[in-house]
């Protein structure tokens, strides 16, 4: 491990010894940790969760930098302290006047046993064009030791100076990160006789949103509700799961797929709820950012993916609903609005959600590929990655007899989105482009009718995905032969196939 600027040494982190701590942890001062970086070297060259987004072009100029932090965490619960050196992965304008003073701080999720990121995968590219930074940090023990896949794990020469001494301590440690992006002025912390440096650049942030997904939703609940925020955070995105909340004193957004568990928690002054239709807890926009990130990092380059060789994958447009939310959250500093309240999933007695005749879910947030569907799109099916399945043209034609009149229903959708304040009108555009390319259906004709009101296939089709790669433009895998895909060359010779809408 290398520094671009002057090596601090090593954070003085030997066996986990644990004192007493006097007095209650949640009401006392963040303690701002001493910050070292930016990380060079190892193994590989680059750190673990390095953007597969062009960071320098033209486009965005944006930078990315490891930081090391440590010092001494606090367990909130017991008072117990214990020290500890983790990681942040900070991407910046690299011009500071480019930056709006908003931060994203991802509570990095270790499902995996290995950091993910969730939202930059689905949002990079909004939060470079309108200047926002982004931080994920590693609160987590899974996230850092001592498995393949963890930091020390996949790069031990990079990453040899990390210790983590437990989750029971991940609160403080995520405060501590935040502390140290929130007060740089604060952040010269001397530790082994070496002083820290800013992770901002010299950026002062006005606002910091705690984002996290999952496993990091249920965290964030925890810290929420325990009282854990001691004035450092401004907002939570909490997504895939959370909730219920006690606290309400920082303002909380929920985004939640089709199949997370309903809370039936009302919307207040300072909490709004999104239950988004169509979608899964790892939905196809993100999960092939990951798979892209897995051929990079662990597995060799054409490895079949996992998944989809036993799924196929929700292909909902989830991003869109997380930049508006997102949007919604930056308007709420401007002008002190969450936005609307938005309309729940519609669920029968049973708390189970209503489905229409094609067997897609009703009420709640619907984008424009659920309210002028093309194809099957549900949260249910594969566990965590839902399911999609393309419609025959058959079945697309009998509910738009023309592509005029597809797109006219597109249009209508997104007119209606936008207005409702769960689509941007940039991400309206491109629903719209979309389903203008979108022209197989009556260009290729109808082959034959199915009677699988899920649009499922009745005939042979062509084999599950087999390879993988990764366009930066739209977020999609580049499927040689797609389930449920439409190969034009082979048309003539195979006509019982589905078409692959994509949207």
């Amino acid at each position: 491990m290398r520094l671009k600027n002057a090596f601090m040494g090593g954070l003085a982190l030997g066996l986990l010894v644990l004192t007493a701590a006097a007095g209650s942890a949640a009401a006392s001062t963040v303690p701002n940790p001493a910050v070292q970086g930016p990380i060079e070297g190892g193994i590989h060259g680059y750190p673990w969760n390095h953007s597969l987004f062009e960071l320098s072009g033209p486009a965005y100029a944006y930078t990315e930098n490891e930081y090391f932090f440590g010092g001494t965490a606090t367990n909130l619960g017991s008072g117990l302290k214990a020290p500890y050196t983790s990681r942040m992965l900070v991407r910046l304008p690299q011009d500071p006047t480019k930056f709006n003073g908003t931060v994203i701080v991802e509570w990095l999720n270790v499902t995996g046993q290995s950091d993910l990121e969730t939202v930059w995968p689905v949002e990079a590219q909004y939060l470079m064009q309108h200047g926002y930074g982004y931080v994920g940090v590693s609160a987590q023990l899974a996230g850092v030791c001592c498995g393949p896949t963890t930091l020390k794990g996949w790069d031990p020469e990079r990453y040899a100076t990390l210790v983590h001494p437990g989750d029971e301590f991940s609160f403080d440690i995520f405060s501590q990160a935040i502390k140290a992006l929130r007060d740089p002025s604060e952040n010269r912390a001397v530790l082994g006789g070496v002083t820290g440096v800013d992770p901002m650049r010299g950026m002062t942030v006005k606002h910091l949103v705690a984002n996290g997904a999952s496993q990091s939703a249920a965290k964030l609940t925890e810290f929420v509700n325990d009282g854990y925020n001691r004035g450092d955070i401004d907002a939570y995105v909490i997504t895939r799961g959370g909730g219920p909340y006690k606290d309400f004193s920082t303002p909380i957004w929920q985004l939640n797929e089709e199949t997370a568990a309903d809370k039936k928690q009302a919307d207040n002054p300072h909490f709004r709820v999104w239950q988004e239709a169509g979608t899964a807890h790892a939905p196809y926009v993100w999960y092939s950012y990951i798979w892209a990130e897995n051929q990079r990092d662990l597995v060799p380059s054409g490895t079949p993916n996992p998944v989809n060789t036993a799924c196929s994958i929700n292909r909902g447009s989830a991003d869109y609903s997380t930049r508006a939310l997102t949007s919604w959250v930056a308007a709420y500093f401007t002008h002190g609005t969450m936005g609307p309240s938005m309309p729940r999933l519609t669920r029968n007695s049973a708390g189970e959600v209503v489905r229409d005749s094609n067997g897609l879910a009703e009420g709640g947030v619907r984008q424009p590929f659920i309210e002028a569907p093309v194809a099957y799109n549900a949260g249910t099916g594969c566990p965590l990655f839902g399911t999609y399945r393309g419609w025959t043209p058959a079945m697309i034609q009998s509910l738009y007899p023309t592509h005029e009149a597809y797109v006219a229903g597109v249009k209508q959708a997104s007119a209606f989105d936008v207005k409702e304040g769960w689509l941007l009108s940039e991400d309206a555009k491109a629903a719209i482009a979309k389903a203008q390319a979108f022209t197989a259906p009556w260009t290729l004709g109808s082959c034959y009718e199915t009677s699988n009101p899920k649009g499922e296939e009745t005939g042979p089709v062509s084999s599950q995905i087999s390879s993988v790669t990764w366009s930066s433009t739209f977020l999609t895998l580049g499927d040689t032969a797609p389930l449920g895909g439409f190969d034009a060359a082979t048309h003539e010779a195979n006509c019982d196939v589905v078409v692959n809408a994509g949207l």
